[in-house]
């Protein structure tokens, strides 16, 4: 957001100054001359002349010697006076109000700023990028000022302890953390892969964070406290290295990119300091003395390492901001971190406080959407790869506990509302394009969204299934969205007295599953979004969690088989429908394993599922069994389920907490678990018959 030139000398500041004041007693004409062209063009009132000449008048001040550099402003402010800057341009003055100095002027001169035509033509689409923001996007508004944040806050009085923590006569004792050495081994290699897994995302073209991460020569595992790198060239695994950011005793890695030669790690810290005066004053009057408020502030932060070679790994550039850690998705060269901020216990007197900060910087006022009674807030930025010390854009959302839906064109926030024994779900839609995140609309639909695939875009269109709670029951809709979150069109009341379990677009088709006694799958046909169209639909016992296209006729479900009297649960089950007619979905298989939870069903990121390398993997946990959690491979050949391997994995060491991915590199299979501080690889040969070949154990 912020461009990046270098603070001008004392000599740059004499030729600056000298510079404008042969061209301050042009500014009075040039004023008059954008008065006389506003009036004939209707502009925001941020835009009007008289605020126009403030700015103008202020850099005229600056450059007289009041200020001793050049002032750098986020580009949405620039962009923001694009309009005046274009009037200015077309009366033939070379004027930047915003502390850029145009390269032209100072060619040739001694200690002039250096902007090259690189940085011009970036800027340029930087400000192209950032359209004039919206006033008012749903129950939002754009703050013009602090002043107008601070009065949508909901303060606290601290007059009830219960809604606050408080310390009386106790200390608090710091533990420092423990942090192993890194191992800085290497090994012969083989011929490099080119075929791997990746994560398995919601949107193809949208990366997701994970703590696995593959390219097909080495596997980077993230515990909560570093990133090992593992060769899988060769036969032997052998770890690498193991990156360990600057961690507090309370601070954990809680998520992780690698793109080529550069890792991302995502940290989760926490500040919790004593605050008050001493004493508590009770709504009934008395004070208590000795009496101070514990406080915790809450910072994510992305740790950005240069990992060229494998052998070790360089701090590049790290981005802070306020509040914990809620998603982020990467697209080309941009991470867009999402984080909340609680700040509903702050009172009037902390009120400088409210305002988020990124990299230590509170964000612009002109970047904060307002909702009154605020609790918390959303905070979003956008970050360069290629400058990863800085964020592109940002903005904040107060008021909302969302979900992230990011599709290639947009990013979703949706959450649920309720009123009058009514569910809602509240939809703000952003645009992202090149980093600059801009509100484009918001709207509302009747009732919750109860799976992430239930919420889809594509050519424009935003689908979305929810499932609304009434007295006498429950029914299911299907809405479709434009741009601008106008209904198109929508399908109401679909399987009363049920709710949606699972769901997948796939092409003009949106497939759902229900659930009560039996499991539904219902086809519709969403090609003309003003009058989608039941197509199908099939009753199977049991029901699917998580649904997966497999091939182009084929539909894969990830669930539980169970007993269609009692519902009963009666073990973990594959289903594979064939979709190839809609209007006519069949079953052509399915399978009913020994288990009680399959993580896979609840977590699409625990679900291995590749077509081209016709593997189907995913964990069976069983509550009661010495064994309690199996491994499951499965391809699918001649119309049926085949089981490749079953392997048992952390028994003694079992936490239901445990994290565990399967994928691949080449013919080699691998199992990863991770828990903690600790994890554990385990590598197979898929030639030969998924024999076991290596074993690595760390922090057991």
């Amino acid at each position: 957001r912020k461009e990046n030139n270098p603070l001008p000398s004392k000599e740059d500041n004499w030729i600056i100054r000298e510079h404008m004041e042969h061209k301050n007693e042009n500014i009075d004409e040039i004023l008059k001359k954008i008065e006389a062209s506003a009036e004939e063009i209707k502009v925001p009132d941020s835009l009007a002349p008289e605020n126009i000449k403030k700015k103008l008048e202020a850099e005229k001040e600056n450059f007289s010697g009041k200020s001793s550099s050049v002032r750098h402003f986020p580009v949405r402010r620039f962009a923001g006076a694009a309009a005046a800057v274009a009037v200015v341009a077309a009366v033939g003055a070379s004027i930047y109000g915003y502390g850029r100095i145009e390269k032209g002027d100072f060619a040739n001169q001694s200690g002039a700023a250096n902007v090259t035509a690189k940085e011009e033509t970036e800027t340029a689409e930087q400000i192209a990028a950032a359209e004039e923001k919206l006033k008012r996007v749903g129950g939002y508004h754009l703050a013009e000022d602090y002043d107008e944040v601070y009065a949508a806050v909901a303060y606290a009085d601290h007059t009830d302890p219960g809604t606050d923590r408080y310390y009386i006569n106790e200390s608090i004792e710091k533990q420092e953390s423990a942090i192993e050495d890194s191992a800085n081994t290497t090994g012969e290699a083989e011929s490099a892969k080119d075929d791997f897994s990746g994560t398995n995302t919601q949107v193809a073209g949208v990366d997701e964070s994970d703590f696995v991460k593959n390219d097909g020569n080495y596997l980077y595992i993230q515990t909560s406290e570093k990133v090992s790198i593992i060769d899988i060239r060769g036969k032997k695994m052998k770890t690498v290295v193991s990156i360990k950011p600057d961690l507090g005793a309370s601070d954990e890695i809680v998520d992780m990119y690698v793109d080529e030669n550069q890792l991302y790690i995502v940290v989760q810290k926490r500040d919790t300091k004593l605050s008050g005066d001493g004493k508590y004053h009770s709504a009934m009057g008395y004070i208590i003395e000795d009496v101070l408020k514990i406080d915790s502030n809450e910072t994510t932060e992305l740790f950005t390492y240069d990992i060229t070679g494998r052998a070790g790994g360089k701090l590049v550039g790290t981005v802070s901001m306020d509040g914990g850690y809620q998603d982020s998705r990467k697209v080309g060269d941009y991470i867009y971190l999402f984080t909340n901020r609680y700040i509903g216990g702050y009172t009037k007197e902390q009120q400088s406080d409210i305002i988020p900060e990124i990299n230590n910087e509170k964000v612009a006022a002109d970047c904060i959407y307002v909702q009154d009674d605020a609790v918390n807030t959303f905070v979003m930025a956008s970050i360069n790869v290629q400058k990863p010390t800085e964020t592109a854009d940002e903005m904040v959302l107060m008021n909302t506990n969302s979900q992230v839906y990011m599709g290639l064109d947009s990013i979703c926030l949706y959450g649920e509302a309720y009123e009058n024994d009514a569910s809602y779900t509240e939809i703000t839609r952003f645009s992202y394009k090149e980093g600059v995140l801009n509100a484009v609309a918001a709207a509302s639909v009747k009732g919750t969204i109860q799976d992430k695939f239930a919420i889809s875009e594509a050519d424009g269109v935003l689908r979305v299934l929810t499932t609304e709670w009434k007295m006498d029951g429950s029914e299911n809709q299907l809405y479709l969205l434009d741009e601008n979150l106008k209904l198109m069109g929508a399908l109401r009341g679909i399987a009363s007295g049920e709710e949606i379990y699972a769901a997948r677009y796939i092409g003009d088709i949106a497939y759902f599953i229900t659930y009560h006694n039996t499991d539904p799958l219902f086809a519709v046909d969403i090609s003309n979004p003003e009058n989608p169209k039941m197509l199908g639909q099939l009753e199977v016992t049991g029901f699917s969690d998580y649904l997966h296209p497999y091939g182009e006729n084929l539909l894969l479900g990830i669930g539980y088989e169970t007993d269609p009297d009692t519902s009963r649960t009666l073990g973990v089950k594959l289903t594979m429908f064939d979709i190839s007619n809609p209007t006519e979905l069949t079953v052509v298989d399915s399978v009913v394993l020994d288990g009680d939870y399959c993580a896979a069903a609840a977590d699409y990121k625990c679900a291995l599922v590749d077509v081209d390398k016709n593997l189907i993997g995913f964990e069976v946990t069983n509550w009661e069994a010495e064994s309690k959690m199996r491994y499951m491979v499965y391809s699918w050949e001649d119309g049926r389920f085949v089981k490749q391997m079953s392997e048992n994995v952390y028994e003694e060491n079992y936490h239901d907490e445990t994290k565990i991915r399967g994928l691949y590199a080449g013919s080699r299979f691998y199992i990863v678990n991770g828990l903690g501080s600790s994890y554990c690889v385990r590598s197979y040969d898929m030639d030969a018959d998924f024999e076991k070949i290596d074993e690595i154990q760390k922090g057991k």
